[in-house]
């Protein structure tokens, strides 16, 4: 069973997860989302009481408004418990939204149920569906057409010395972050000042490699540390008694007047009930050699977790392996600021040459991390009649924009 109270961001728990974090709700509220902030508890199969947060952004699509959890839930349940916590959270949470809202899409960080198969071998989707939805009483749980965050990623233990992180490397990683050192480029942190230099670069490899890329307002927008609420385009959620569903009885307290977080475990030691969000940190790493700048990237830092987030690189220069001591670079500076792993966020599933983003896998994996497979985006259907329509434009919207990136 899962109990849940909406709280204010100041009163939401520190983690590790900087896409659960306040600091990433109040980040996407000022880019014209708003955020949605909970302390849940759950009470597993053997009785135990875990205690997590969970950040919810409302968002408008072509199809309708949806709810969204990024790396989400942060809790940690066998996998036959996984599709009663997301169905539960999901009727739990649906209160607090908007009565128009489509379906809320979970962006599971549970490791995948298929990690070791490959693509081939991996089930198709009704299957997935079927265990998914196999001990929950609506069954109304779906998979999505495709993920927001890459599934696969490779994430680098931290804990481990730099000689031990080299060493699990692949030689030939180990040769071009070499050569990079030989060749004289030169690498350093640059203040938020530098951010048009960077985003140059940046949006050029994007056009290069046709992925997308945001303006430069948006990367503004990440290091200058939002605050307050930003700018709001749903009505302000006051209370789920207004246009906002059901909402709990009317002789239970309104959890949105609630001035500190109120953890409703009886453990409550397991979670800080006033803790203050450690502000997630962003910094502009770059690879330069005589005034020219060679490879560049956003390294952001959250609690013991370091994050992969952006970077761009000057083809014409590639072969003085800029990008791989950029990386040795970070990893350095990630373990100085006490993370305790890496998360390179995001590899093609394979290491199919053939795979249009190939590159990108030797180049991760070469690094010596674990390979990681999450369960991908899942969505708990509120409207079953506008949710085919919903699906069919999220899929229309992402045709679009890999056609016209």
């Amino acid at each position: 069973m899962i109990t849940l109270n909406k709280v204010n961001p100041e009163d939401f728990p520190a983690v590790d997860n900087l896409f659960q974090s306040a600091f990433w709700g109040k980040f996407k509220a000022a880019c014209g989302q708003q955020a949605v902030f909970f302390l849940c508890e759950y009470e597993n199969s053997v009785h135990e009481k875990l205690d997590f947060p969970l950040l919810v952004l409302l968002r408008k699509s072509p199809g309708g408004i949806y709810a969204y959890a990024p790396k989400a839930p942060s809790v940690k349940v066998s996998e036959s418990e996984y599709g009663i916590v997301l169905e539960q959270l999901a009727l739990s949470v649906k209160p607090f939204l908007p009565k128009e809202t489509v379906c809320i899409r979970f962006d599971t960080q549970w490791k995948s149920l298929y990690t070791n198969q490959t693509l081939s071998e991996t089930p198709r989707v009704q299957i997935r569906e079927l265990r998914m939805n196999f001990n929950t009483e609506t069954k109304l749980l779906r998979k999505t057409h495709h993920d927001h965050f890459c599934p696969d990623t490779v994430i680098i233990n931290l804990k481990r010395s730099p000689e031990q992180i080299l060493e699990n490397m692949r030689q030939t990683t180990r040769n071009c972050i070499r050569r990079s050192y030989k060749e004289g480029v030169v690498f350093s942190e640059k203040p938020k000042e530098f951010l048009p230099e960077w985003h140059k670069i940046y949006s050029e490899t994007g056009k290069r490699k046709k992925f997308y890329t945001e303006n430069l307002d948006y990367f503004v927008q990440l290091i200058n540390r939002p605050q307050g609420p930003g700018r709001i385009f749903f009505k302000q959620l006051a209370s789920p008694h207004e246009d906002c569903g059901k909402g709990p009885p009317k002789n239970e307290k309104n959890s949105n007047s609630v001035k500190k977080s109120k953890i409703l475990s009886s453990n409550p030691s397991s979670m800080p009930i006033t803790a203050q969000v450690p502000e997630p940190k962003f910094h502009i790493l770059t690879a330069e050699k005589n005034g020219i700048l060679l490879s560049a990237m956003i390294l952001a830092t959250c609690g013991k977790t370091a994050y992969y987030m952006f970077s761009g690189s000057n083809q014409e220069y590639s072969n003085l392996m800029a990008g791989y001591g950029l990386q040795w670079e970070a990893i350095l500076k990630a373990r100085k600021s006490g993370c305790t792993q890496y998360d390179l966020l995001g590899i093609p599933p394979n290491g199919n040459p053939s795979h249009f983003m190939n590159g990108l896998y030797t180049f991760k994996t070469g690094f010596g991390g674990d390979v990681v497979r999450f369960s991908g985006c899942w969505d708990y259907i509120y409207n079953e009649e506008q949710y085919p329509i919903f699906a069919n434009s999220q899929e229309f919207n992402n045709f679009f924009n890999v056609c016209c990136n």
